[in-house]
């Protein structure tokens, strides 16, 4: 009975902790850049790099009027990629969240993945999250749309 009571009075008296935890769907809209070098019909490597300035579906999230950044390569062999890389958020502050992503599937304008936080700094100290995207690139305008789908967690 002292053991219930001394736990029941820790938890009266220990600060409350509550996390914040969001169902992921965003959408990015930014200017991308991709090298591709075709080293025969079973082999291609690629280069890819992005800056989001525009972002769906963040309105009342810790991530409200981020920008971001990816970079990341691949390596495709008969017709399987893979390829992994980075991307990192910056909020209106100057915080950051870093985020690693997974190649998984690719097409003409089109590729896959999956994706999890990695850490952050300032506010975004702690975050986690995993989900996955899909990436639409038109190379000639210099273009991407990327959806990503998930959870995020930041702990209060």
């Amino acid at each position: 009975m002292k053991l219930i009571a001394t736990a029941l009075a820790l938890t009266l008296i220990a600060p409350a902790t509550s996390a914040q935890e969001f169902d992921v769907e965003i959408i990015g809209y930014g200017k991308t850049e991709q090298f591709f070098e075709p080293l025969s019909g079973d082999l291609m490597v690629t280069d890819s790099r992005s800056r989001f300035e525009e972002f769906e579906n963040l309105e009342g999230t810790p991530l409200e009027g981020m920008t971001g950044r990816c970079f990341g390569n691949a390596t495709i062999l008969r017709g399987v990629p893979r390829g992994n890389g980075n991307c990192v958020f910056t909020d209106p502050e100057g915080a950051k969240v870093l985020q690693a992503w997974s190649l998984d599937e690719v097409g003409q304008g089109r590729s896959a993945g999956t994706w999890h936080f990695v850490g952050g700094t300032g506010k975004h100290e702690g975050v986690t999250g995993r989900g996955h995207f899909v990436r639409l690139t038109n190379n000639t305008a210099g273009t991407t749309e990327t959806r990503i789908y998930g959870t995020a967690r930041w702990p209060e």
